[in-house]
């Protein structure tokens, strides 16, 4: 699993934004957006770049991408 840290969540629309943008990249599966702590959760090998140019295309940024235990 891991851990996409997002800003520009503001509101459970965002979220459901976040979560639909993260599940329409090949490859990206079983995604969970926390808004309150501003990240999402997915399974999948998936490049740093291409989800942040797809947040990015939606007004929102990736902070970072760190695996989760």
């Amino acid at each position: 699993m891991k851990k996409a840290i997002i800003q520009g969540m503001c509101c459970p629309g965002c979220a459901k934004d976040v979560k639909a943008v993260l599940s329409a990249i090949y490859g990206i599966s079983n995604v969970q957006v926390f808004l309150e702590q501003g990240y999402a959760l997915f399974d999948g090998y998936v490049s740093k770049e291409i989800v942040a140019a797809a947040l990015k295309e939606e007004g929102y940024h990736l902070v970072d991408i760190v695996k989760e235990p």
